[in-house]
């Protein structure tokens, strides 16, 4: 059975120990940035959390850049989360943006912007893909624009970040774009997270070990 939604002004990143570390959750609106090394667990934290938004009763898209939307099928499924109904109910979608060798940028703009107009939930992974193929600058307009939507439309967005894929200016622009800013971090001893910006509520500075278990991603 899917929960519907209820009206409130913070939102669930899937995650209880992060909510915590938020002091309650994400702020609606909002448009949250992951940004870490390769395998500490961006994509989890974003399968995490559109699953939960969709299963709150929020119509979510999930934009796949990296990979194509059969393989976060198969990982989604791997740690339980079946998407089948969802889709069907048409509360979360899988929009393909991986197969970008002849899309233009004003295509993929205009696809991406159709679909934020229509949800309430998002997750766009990744971004830094989108510079290294179409330009830095260009990825930055892009977030700009998607601000801009997710701020009308009172959406929740979570954009995810490849630390070291892009040059130091871009990196600290999108910091500056986005209201909450995550950090995860590649140790010898593990992956690690901080919350490092929020705009709309007080946090915590704690620095959590990151797990990826059975049932997804917990913070210790």
């Amino acid at each position: 059975m899917i929960i519907m939604k209820n009206l409130q002004h913070r939102t669930t990143t899937g995650i209880e120990r992060l909510d915590e570390a938020l002091r309650g959750g994400i702020p609606v609106p909002s448009l949250v940035l992951l940004l870490g090394d390769v395998g500490t667990g961006k994509s989890v934290i974003c399968q995490q959390f559109v699953y939960k938004q969709a299963r709150l009763g929020f119509k979510s898209v999930y934009f796949c850049v990296d990979h194509q939307p059969e393989e976060v099928r198969e990982n989604m499924q791997t740690l339980g989360w079946f998407t089948e109904e969802l889709e069907q109910k048409k509360l979360l979608k899988f929009e393909e943006l991986s197969s970008l060798e002849n899309q233009s940028f004003e295509g993929l703009k205009a696809d991406v912007i159709r679909e934020i107009r229509r949800c309430e939930r998002f997750v766009f992974d990744s971004i830094s893909s989108i510079a290294f193929i179409y330009g830095e600058r260009k990825a930055y307009d892009l977030l700009q624009k998607i601000k801009r939507i997710c701020r009308e439309k009172r959406c929740v967005g979570m954009i995810n970040a490849v630390r070291g894929m892009h040059s130091k200016a871009f990196e600290i622009a999108v910091q500056q774009i986005c209201c909450d800013v995550i950090s995860l971090k590649m140790k010898k001893d593990g992956r690690y997270l901080r919350v490092i910006k929020t705009l709309k509520t007080s946090h915590t500075t704690e620095e959590f070990g990151i797990e990826i278990e059975e049932r997804g991603v917990s913070l210790i």
